[in-house]
């Protein structure tokens, strides 16, 4: 697995696809994680070990949520929170991790 994150509009997209042509890229990754782990009420940690498991050769791109000023809203606190323990198993389980900033990639695993 393949892992690229970054703040938004970062360039880890754009990154991923060049470094991967033509394999499927899991765009959004964090917006996946809302919808299967918050919207269907999952436990973040057992989603990621399934994806993990069930997908090893992935190329994930995710947004970097946790920065920034703590949102009131419990939702959305839960949504760093979840994105944050997802990512880190992720990130545990990658062969490559790459965080992108002002469209320069810098590996970190």
């Amino acid at each position: 697995m393949k892992l690229y994150i970054g703040g938004a509009y970062q360039g880890q997209a754009e990154m991923a696809q060049a470094e991967n042509p033509g394999m499927p890229l899991y765009r959004d990754f964090h917006e996946t994680i809302r919808k299967a782990v918050l919207a269907e009420g999952r436990d973040p940690l057992a989603f990621a070990a399934a994806f993990c498991r069930d997908h090893p050769d992935a190329v994930v791109i995710a947004n970097e949520v946790g920065a920034g000023v703590v949102p009131m809203a419990a939702e959305d606190r839960a949504f760093r929170e979840a994105v944050g323990r997802v990512l880190c198993v992720l990130a545990r389980n990658a062969e490559q991790v790459t965080r992108c900033i002002c469209g320069i990639g810098v590996r970190i695993k």
